[in-house]
Parts: structure tokens; sequence; C-alpha cells
């Protein structure tokens, strides 16, 4: 794999990263905003902003796996909550 593959392996893992921690902070918002918000879901959230903002940190300089990992993973998480961003967008 050459160089400039590496990078644009590590740039899409730090999209999906990015992309993830938008979609957390705007349903951590959007649920903080209900008349009863749901604790559990907003702590949930916040944990995995959590976890989201650690693997970023720990990404420059790791291997190609690991933003193949990454990007799977994370990716994964994108396309499971997009359905609930969709909802609170409905409301």
């Amino acid at each position: 794999m050459t160089h400039n593959q590496c990078l644009e392996l590590l740039e899409s893992a730090e999209d999906t990263l990015d992309f993830l921690t938008s979609s957390l902070t705007y349903l951590i918002h959007a649920e903080s905003q209900q008349t009863q918000p749901n604790a559990a879901l907003i702590a949930e959230w916040e944990a995995l902003d959590q976890e989201v903002f650690d693997v970023q940190y720990s990404l420059p300089g790791s291997d190609v796996k690991v933003y193949q990992q990454v990007i799977e993973t994370y990716g994964q998480r994108n396309r499971e909550l997009r359905p609930v961003v969709d909802r609170y967008m409905a409301k």
C-alpha cells in the first residue's frame, strides 16, 4: 500500500468518526430538549462520543488495519444511528 493510500484511509477513518461525532452531538442535544429526557439514552450516547474521541486521538500513526477497522466499526454505528437522527429531525 502506498503512502497516499494510507493517508486516504486515515482521512476516511477520521471522516467516519467526525460524522458519528456530529450525529451524537445532535442526538444528545435533541434528547436533552425533550420534555422528559431519557437520561440513560443520553449517557449511552455520551459514552459512545467519548469512545469516538479516544479512538480519534489514537488514530494518527496507527496501522492500516486499524484505519480499516475504524471505518467498518464506526461506519456501522453511523448507519445504525441514521434512522434515530431522522426521527428526531422529523419532530
